[in-house]
């Protein structure tokens, strides 16, 4: 078996495996962060819906109440925690930014219609769409609880 000598040769198959992992990596992370956004905000709004009839239902009991304001408490801090909604729109509009890439490469149209070029822009294409949403991760990481000082827990981390 010949093995190619021009190190171009096996790029295509590189470049559409990296947009094909980094779509793949949005598409699971922006799901998943859709259902923990959706399942907190349902609860939230089930508990929070649920703190008055249990007040009326048990008028001299506060004990009720009290426990399903807590649960609203640790939820909202958990969704501040998180950004899960962040995350969704942030890693949606990533995937769809890599899936546009490659829907252009696939189709050879511009900047995809040099083969001498066309894997050199789609794997730079992939790493700015990368990169750029990386950086927009770090500044929501790298904020600070403006009432505690205390440096934002960090989420999901984007593919390697």
């Amino acid at each position: 078996m010949a093995v190619p000598t021009d190190p171009a040769a096996n790029s295509s198959g590189y470049a559409m495996s990296l947009a094909d992992g980094s779509y793949s990596w949005y598409r699971r992370a922006a799901i998943k962060a859709r259902r923990f956004h959706r399942a907190a905000e349902t609860l939230l709004l089930l508990v929070s819906a649920a703190i008055p009839v249990s007040a009326v239902v048990s008028p001299q009991d506060a004990t009720i109440p009290a426990v399903l304001g807590r649960v609203v408490v640790v939820l909202t801090g958990l969704r501040a925690l998180f950004h899960w909604h962040d995350d969704y729109v942030r890693f949606s509009q990533a995937r769809e930014a890599v899936e546009a890439e490659r829907r252009l490469y696939r189709t050879s149209a511009e900047p995809y219609g040099d083969p001498g070029t066309r894997d050199r822009l789609l794997a730079t294409a992939v790493t700015r769409i990368e990169q750029q949403e990386m950086g927009t991760w770090v500044q929501l990481v790298g904020t600070t609880n403006e009432s505690t000082g205390e440096m934002a827990a960090p989420r999901s981390t984007p593919p390697a």
